[in-house]
């Protein structure tokens, strides 16, 4: 491996590529040349001025290194997931946890880690290093912390929507510009954009849980700015829900306060908001896209509690939503679902390819609460709403 740096003015960068047009006024320092381990097909440094140009921004320069990717491993995934049918796949699925969803990585805003397989092509490694480039200017410029800082939280931690939701802008930012680069420099080249819309469509739903912040991401970047240079607006005043990302609003979460009561020897373990985007695409396991999305659509907050006692995991997840209307379009659409995934008996759903039992409740008019896993908490737990958005669940201690 060797280490050099990578330097070119604005008179070598208009001979590798095209002119660049001028930007805002700087407030950073210029950028130094790029230090790289490793061999590259192409010069990172020209990539970088040229992402500094279309975001409108300056910052140093950060290290590229090139590496062999990590081998994905299957990871252990909780019942719940599991249960809604999103599982990893094997490796003969091109689908599955190790299929390549990045060629790069950048974790902060002084390093990127380029794999070696996007070594291959000249243009894979250039727009690969645009994208990452994106990230170094959101790490250095504190767009990313942000963006955090306004998502939600759920019993004093991030909530898995919130962290969706950050993902979501974090990337489709990223992918939303090095689209605008490959139009600009690379115009032959199929944009990034659609290569995750395409990838997305063909996805598992493990998979698509990580591609959608590409796909939906970039999509909702492109409604809301005319070019890069908008995207520290973005940042700061960013979006606090996937409901919001997937439908291009500003729609608030609806109320929802959610007490456990009665619950014997069942234990909390945890609780969470899933949002939007995890709903549609865990109901696109079993039903197709417009029905999924239909049922999906409406979503106001929601709730996972998930309890134990000793080996037994039961969860119930509380689901608000717009309106009246809205819920007896998802009760109709789950009980579609759950036909399609287990066998009905004595008001409970078994699953067929999993070990969990399902059942549906309403509680009041705009909420509808999901009970899966061990049959017993299933059978005999109970919820109860009142006043706003509050509801009451009451696990009961079942049969043993």
């Amino acid at each position: 491996m060797r280490r050099a740096v990578l330097a070119c003015t604005l008179l070598v960068l208009a001979g590798c590529g095209g002119a660049i047009a001028p930007g805002p006024t700087p407030t950073e320092p210029a950028a130094t040349g790029v230090a790289v381990d490793g061999d590259l097909p192409v010069e990172p440094t020209p990539v970088f001025l040229r992402v500094l140009n279309l975001t409108g921004e300056r910052a140093e320069a950060p290290a590229v290194t090139v590496e062999s990717a990590p081998r994905a491993s299957a990871p252990d995934l909780p019942q719940f997931p599991v249960a809604l049918g999103i599982t990893p796949h094997n490796e003969s699925d091109p689908t599955g946890p190790h299929v390549r969803t990045h060629a790069a990585t950048a974790i902060d805003g002084e390093s990127v880690t380029v794999y070696e397989w996007a070594l291959d092509a000249p243009e894979l490694t250039e727009t690969t290093l645009a994208h990452e480039f994106v990230h170094v200017v959101q790490f250095r410029h504190g767009w990313d912390e942000a963006a955090l800082r306004r998502q939600a939280r759920v019993g004093g931690g991030l909530s898995y929507d919130g962290a969706t939701t950050y993902a979501l802008l974090r990337e489709g930012a990223a992918t939303y510009a090095q689209t605008a680069y490959e139009r600009r420099f690379l115009p032959d080249r199929r944009s990034s954009m659609a290569h995750q819309e395409a990838a997305y469509e063909n996805a598992s739903a493990y998979a698509r849980l990580l591609l959608a912040r590409y796909h939906f991401g970039a999509e909702y970047v492109a409604e809301r700015v005319d070019s890069p240079a908008g995207l520290e607006t973005l940042h700061r005043d960013p979006p606090t829900s996937t409901e919001q990302v997937l439908h291009d609003s500003q729609d608030p979460v609806a109320n929802l306060t959610l007490k456990t009561e009665e619950t014997g020897s069942w234990v909390e373990r945890d609780r969470d908001r899933q949002g939007e985007l995890f709903l549609r695409i865990a109901l696109r396991t079993e039903l197709n896209r417009s029905s999924a999305v239909g049922a999906a659509h409406g979503w106001g907050n929601d709730r996972r509690v998930t309890f134990v006692r000793e080996d037994e995991v039961a969860t119930a997840w509380v689901l608000r939503w717009d309106d009246a209307a809205n819920a007896s379009e998802f009760a109709v659409a789950f009980t579609e679902y759950l036909d399609a995934k287990a066998t009905a008996e004595d008001g409970l759903w078994r699953g067929d390819d999993v070990n969990a039992t399902y059942r549906v409740e309403r509680v009041g008019d705009e909420t509808v609460v999901v009970y899966l896993g061990d049959e017993s908490f299933v059978r005999s737990a109970t919820a109860t709403a009142s006043g706003d958005g509050d509801v009451t669940i009451e696990a009961g201690d079942g049969a043993a």
